[in-house]
């Protein structure tokens, strides 16, 4: 079944209005939650998670509403937040798109790619770098106002430093605590996502073994005894090595699929003798020894001092982190870079010492969340997950002021027509959702927007908005505008809707 034109684009844009209608009213210190069905209901307002539970049993409404769902997953996972701002903004657009621009789509499409980059630019220009004392700001705002958590967030970027490593794991009791322990963040991600164990689709080894080495397991019968030894021990398994390739990873994904042990596998990081040198460093933190391909080492041949051990390791697509090393000596290792520094040949070498230094001495923020019920347990941990990105963002991208104020200042550049007013979306979303007169005060706040007077939802008082710490990440809101706009002009060129008949 087919449907064309203004009937498709209909469907589309129902779609689309589903999604957002039921995000919007997440938006804001003033946000209500929404009920997810489940047994218990979930009770959340974090928007992203909501839009995935967003259906309809119409199919080609259901395009619409995928749509959005795919772009706003792909702008939280790039800026950790702005789900629900680039839902308002994408509703906004392809509302006021009128049907003289649904008819020229050269002219219309050139215009909506021209804003956007202006908007993005304009923000950029507008964009602060975070201070210190900006971060607990942040990271309050960003977990739905909760200064509890914005709190230990600042408390956690104090303890490991900007470019710290942070872990979020289930706590036991009712408070939401932190704690550094040894550990460390690789920048490798697994060999195949079918070692992901998670739903979020990581794979999360919980107090596993670590086996170390630098060679190349082709044959499932070196690492055999390895996987033996861990099974006995009733404990999962965690390999580095150069590449796991042929029968041994198809073996190793074989007991992992049949659930006879649980495996995670990572490509040891660097190369050549730098390699072996941060294979050493990872050693220092777990413990156990590194199977050289330059010593000849036999993989088959095992002792208790083979293994590392850790806390917990988390492996994602990008990168893994180890919590809570076993065994190791850091200090001794530090000891040992700082004189490998001194000796150092050239600044870059010296520098790439400084950098594992660095990353040894951090090691790794772990944040328990606290809570009374599995409900508010995984409430706190989205919002805390949200936060925690949204602060790295800023850390990374510097901030802007935030209640819809930015995007509306950044629009200075774009002619007066419906791109323009489709900005001015987030901010009457925040004051509808504030239960004051949209109209009224958003006319009050458009004469001084550019003394960053705007409305503050947390007082309900009209305020300078950057002197009250009401500030977002740039990164989050350019990327809200990105998705807005990619949504916009595929809404602009969809002319055919195909249902595909099972």
């Amino acid at each position: 079944m087919i449907l064309h034109g203004e009937e498709a684009r209909k469907k589309i844009l129902e779609g689309i209005n589903l999604v957002a209608d039921t995000v919007k009213p997440t938006l804001g210190p003033q946000a209500r939650t929404a009920i997810l069905q489940g047994n218990p209901p979930v009770v959340i307002n974090d928007g992203v998670t909501i839009s995935k539970y967003v259906s309809s049993k119409d199919p080609y409404v259901q395009m619409g509403v995928q749509l959005v769902q795919n772009l706003a997953s792909k702008a939280q996972s790039k800026a950790g937040d702005g789900t629900t701002t680039a839902c308002v903004l994408a509703q906004a657009l392809c509302n006021n798109m009128s049907e003289e621009a649904l008819q020229n789509i050269t002219r219309t499409r050139g215009l909506l790619t021209a804003s956007r980059d202006s908007l993005l630019a304009n923000l950029d220009d507008l964009s602060q770098p975070v201070e210190d004392e900006d971060i607990g700001k942040i990271a309050t705002i960003a977990s739905n106002n909760d200064e509890g958590l914005g709190e230990i967030i600042s408390d956690v970027f104090k303890a490991v430093g900007r470019n710290g490593v942070i872990s979020v794991e289930e706590g036991h009791g009712l408070y939401t605590e932190m704690e550094v322990k040894e550990g460390l963040e690789l920048e490798k991600g697994f060999i195949t996502h079918l070692f992901a164990n998670q739903d979020n689709g990581d794979c999360l080894l919980e107090k596993p073994l670590v086996f170390v080495t630098n060679k190349i397991i082709r044959k499932f019968q070196d690492i055999l005894p390895a996987c033996e030894y861990a099974a006995k021990a009733g404990r999962p398994l965690f390999i580095i090595c150069r590449d796991l390739q042929n029968l041994a990873l198809q073996n190793v994904l074989a007991n992992v699929i049949q659930g006879r042990l649980d495996i995670g596998v990572i490509q040891a990081p660097n190369h050549g003798d730098s390699q072996l040198d941060e294979l050493k460093d990872i050693t220092a933190v777990v413990g156990g020894r590194v199977y050289s391909d330059e010593a000849d080492d036999d993989l088959r041949v095992l002792s208790e001092e083979s293994f590392g051990s850790c806390d917990r390791v988390v492996i994602d697509q990008l990168k893994t982190t180890i919590v809570g090393g076993d065994g190791g000596d850091v200090e001794e290792r530090i000891e040992t870079l700082r004189t490998l520094y001194e000796l150092g040949s050239n600044d870059w070498v010296k520098e790439s010492i400084s950098k594992r230094i660095s990353k040894l001495k951090g090691g790794v923020a772990v944040i328990k969340v606290g809570a009374g019920s599995s409900v508010e347990m995984r409430e706190t941990k989205e919002r805390l997950d949200d936060a925690l990105n949204a602060t790295k963002a800023a850390l990374k991208g510097g901030y802007i002021v935030g209640g819809g104020l930015s995007i509306i200042k950044a629009t200075n550049d774009l002619e007066h027509g419906w791109v323009k007013v489709s900005m001015f979306a987030p901010l009457k979303a925040l004051l509808s959702n504030s239960s004051v007169d949209v109209d009224e005060v958003f006319g009050d706040i458009m004469h001084e927007i550019q003394n960053d007077i705007g409305f503050n939802a947390q007082t309900g008082k009209k305020e300078n908005l950057l002197e009250a710490g009401v500030i977002d990440p740039t990164t989050v809101t350019k990327s809200s505008l990105s998705a807005a706009f990619s949504i916009a002009l595929m809404f602009l060129t969809t002319e055919v809707a195909v249902l595909i008949e099972e």
